[in-house]
């Protein structure tokens, strides 16, 4: 059948909607690109973890440049050693900037252009989620105040937390399929949230944790208790979509993660997360909780005038102002996931942290201020229309504290976030990178057979045994070791356990040294010896398993049945 032709009032109607919401789409555009303007006129954001990025950002590129998808050894490292961290982090940033690189060929270039692409990815989530609800203006001011959250603003500026902050760039459209799901309950729905949440995994591993948590409880206050079950089969659908999809990256990193250190060889105490709660001290001599505890400070500051929702006439005042009010429950949920949030970064939620083993594998309880920049600003954007009706009332004072508060936090992101923040000049950017091939990895990445850092002068030692080196790739190494006494050769490559030599067909034996170095057995005769990296079947069985995820989403996405949903709730549900 046929839909009823629009008339001509109702398609100007339309027409005028349309472009309005145009404009804020582009307000919110340009507001997102505005992020990162500091880093074209002063220079890249520069902390530790600036170099620990791109010591893995820059052979990742030499290898997919090279045809090799998703490399496995990161070799260059540690002097030649290596390490495993391709295995253990999450490629999905990686594969965005280097992307950006091959446009751009310029990794300054590819730099900004990966975090304001992100930047305006955040935003437009928070957008499309915040109109579910409410109007476009209102969502608009939504996506404004999430990119100038102070603690998003610290991400990219002073913690350099890049990979959270590419995961922060996803999780609103997580929460907005989600919310759809709980509606609506439609297919192209739990296509959304799988993908959104398999991307989540492949960004960031923490956040992916605090989001699955985040993610249940909201979705617990949001669904249709008298649809609880077919509600819930979908959302298992879609997590199980999203585990499928991203198991090229997480079957590896869970079945050979008693092979590295991470924090089971003597583990830093700053990074466990009892000695990282918010508010847990109030010295400075814990800078990382010190800094937190203001941006906690800067966070009030600007997301207290939402506690005016809390009243009636507040909630009322969507009536006249917006096209809908957000529902009752709507912003019960929100509020509550914002406490949520708040809370799970204080000691006052260690007894949860206690229980829950992955939790603690997060490190930081801060990180949950990923979901307070997101609640906060929903809720903030929604008190707008209340605010605006004290203006001409005897309650004008209340509108210029509101104001004021709000303006001192986002003066706090530009003055101090943002503009103290260390930076370097392309030239410096560029000349940092050049230094950080063979500088020595992340602590965690290392195996657990190294102790200390081996000392070699050459790629293979054989004793007195004359060794020549035909061809030396990161995953794959042929030398010739000529006849003599001795019965090992020492490698200038960290053990472990996926390093396979082979001698005319035949397996050599391999351990590690004293040291961690990679140790083969040889005959005393003349021998060609072939060293690989050899993934096992089980990575080939994961890369099947995403490409199955990753096609099931696309049928959910696109297939017959997205057409068919069960009867959409009503909005004020």
């Amino acid at each position: 059948m046929n839909s009823p032709s629009l008339t001509l009032p109702q398609k100007k109607s339309l027409a005028s909607s349309l472009s309005v919401e145009t404009a804020h789409v582009l307000v919110l555009t340009v507001v997102g690109f505005a992020m990162v303007i500091p880093m074209i006129f002063r220079g890249m954001p520069s902390a530790l973890d600036l170099s620990n990025h791109f010591r893995f950002a820059l052979p990742f590129y030499d290898a997919l440049r090279s045809g090799h998808l998703y490399p496995g050894w990161l070799a260059e490292s540690n002097h030649g050693f290596g390490d495993a961290s391709f295995r253990f982090y999450p490629p999905a940033l990686y594969y965005l900037l280097s992307a950006f690189r091959a446009l751009s060929g310029n990794w300054y270039v590819a730099s900004v252009a990966t975090f304001g692409t992100l930047s305006m990815l955040g935003v437009a989530g928070v957008y499309l989620w915040a109109r579910e609800f409410t109007s476009s203006v209102n969502a608009m001011w939504a996506g404004i105040f999430y990119a100038a959250a102070p603690y998003h603003v610290n991400q990219l500026y002073q913690a350099l937390l890049l990979a959270e902050f590419a995961g922060a760039a996803i999780l609103p459209f997580a929460f907005l399929f989600a919310e759809r799901i709980c509606r609506r309950r439609r297919a192209r729905d739990v296509a959304g949230l799988a993908a959104a949440y398999a991307l989540l995994i492949l960004t960031h591993l923490p956040l992916a944790v605090i989001s699955s948590i985040a993610l249940a409880f909201y979705c617990l206050l949001r669904i249709d208790k008298k649809r609880f079950l077919a509600t819930m089969l979908r959302f298992a659908l879609a997590v199980v979509a999203g585990l499928a999809a991203s198991s090229c990256y997480w079957v590896t990193m869970i079945s050979e993660l008693n092979w590295i250190r991470a924090d089971n060889v003597n583990p830093e105490p700053g990074l466990r997360y009892g000695e990282n709660f918010v508010l847990s001290t109030l010295s400075p001599e814990n800078v990382n909780v010190w800094w937190m505890n203001i941006l906690l400070l800067s966070m009030l500051a600007m997301f207290w005038p939402a506690l005016a929702l809390l009243r009636k006439p507040a909630r009322d005042q969507f009536a006249n102002v917006s096209e809908h009010k957000p529902p009752a429950n709507v912003l019960r949920a929100v509020a509550l996931l914002l406490l949520l949030s708040l809370f799970m970064a204080t000691p006052l939620s260690r007894p949860i942290w206690n229980l829950i083993h992955p939790l603690q594998e997060t490190q930081f309880p801060w990180r949950w201020f990923t979901i307070t920049s997101l609640a906060g600003p929903m809720l903030l954007a929604w008190s707008i229309p209340y605010w605006s009706g004290l203006v001409k009332t005897s309650k004008r004072p209340l509108v210029f504290l509101a104001g004021g508060t709000v303006a001192i936090s986002l003066a706090f992101s530009g003055g101090h976030i943002i503009r103290e923040a260390r930076w370097l000049t392309p030239n410096q950017f560029n000349e940092l990178l050049s230094s950080i091939p063979g500088t020595l990895s992340v602590y965690q990445w290392l195996p657990v057979w190294s102790h200390g850092m081996p000392e070699m002068n050459t790629a293979v030692e054989a004793g007195d045994r004359a060794v020549a080196v035909a061809n030396w790739t990161p995953e794959k190494r042929l030398f010739h070791v000529a006849a003599g006494g001795a019965t090992e050769a020492r490698i200038r490559t960290f053990f472990y356990p996926l390093w396979t030599a082979t001698a005319g067909g035949q397996l050599l034996k391999t351990h590690p040294d004293a040291e961690g170095a990679l140790m083969i057995s040889v005959p005393p005769q003349a021998v060609d010896i072939s060293l690989e990296f050899r993934e096992p079947s089980r990575t080939r069985y994961a890369a099947i398993l995403t490409a199955i995820g990753w096609a099931l989403i696309a049928a959910l996405f696109f297939g017959p049945w997205r057409r068919f949903s069960a009867r959409p709730l009503n909005p004020a549900s």
